[in-house]
């Protein structure tokens, strides 16, 4: 019989011989290392974990973000003097209208949701869907406001828990 021609006519393609296992063993490398490269790219080892009596406390209104439509909005100064009181029993006190951007008023007390270890959720109507997000961000807590723009109010935390 004629040799055949191909791969397999390859002097190292015989499993007898001494070199093929460290070749699967390198295919193997070649596949696993993408998947091992994948899984390290998505581990979080992030130091600032948060706690979830970080959100308690009272919170003062520093910044507020705009935007004009043109995605040029940046966050400015504010000295409206705007605070909450975030408690551990998911009930919060302040000094404005929370479900109203730029809106003083009465003193508004009510009760948020946690949706998350860092999140909230004030319902501003019967429906959930009508509700101002709270979330923890580089230890400030930031409302999110549904507008067509971007509206955005940052505060930084001013005083714990007392009890």
């Amino acid at each position: 019989m004629g040799q055949q021609a191909g791969y397999k006519n390859f002097p190292y393609y015989r499993p007898t011989h001494p070199v093929f296992p460290y070749l699967m063993d390198m295919k193997k490398l070649i596949l696993l290392l993408p998947v091992a490269l994948l899984l390290l790219a998505c581990q979080n080892d992030r130091d600032d974990r948060v706690t979830p009596n970080q959100l308690e406390g009272t919170w003062l209104l520093t910044e507020v973000l705009f935007d004009p439509g043109d995605g040029s909005g940046e966050f400015e100064p504010s000295d409206a003097g705007f605070q909450i009181t975030l408690n551990s029993d998911n009930s919060f006190e302040a000094n404005f209208h929370v479900c109203r951007v730029f809106e003083e008023g009465e003193r508004l007390t009510g009760s948020f949701t946690r949706i998350a270890v860092s999140e909230i959720l004030i319902a501003c109507s019967e429906s959930v869907v009508n509700g101002i997000q709270g979330r923890l961000e580089e230890g400030n807590l930031i409302f999110y406001y549904p507008c067509i723009e971007p509206c955005v109010y940052k505060f930084i935390k001013v005083a714990d828990p007392t009890g």
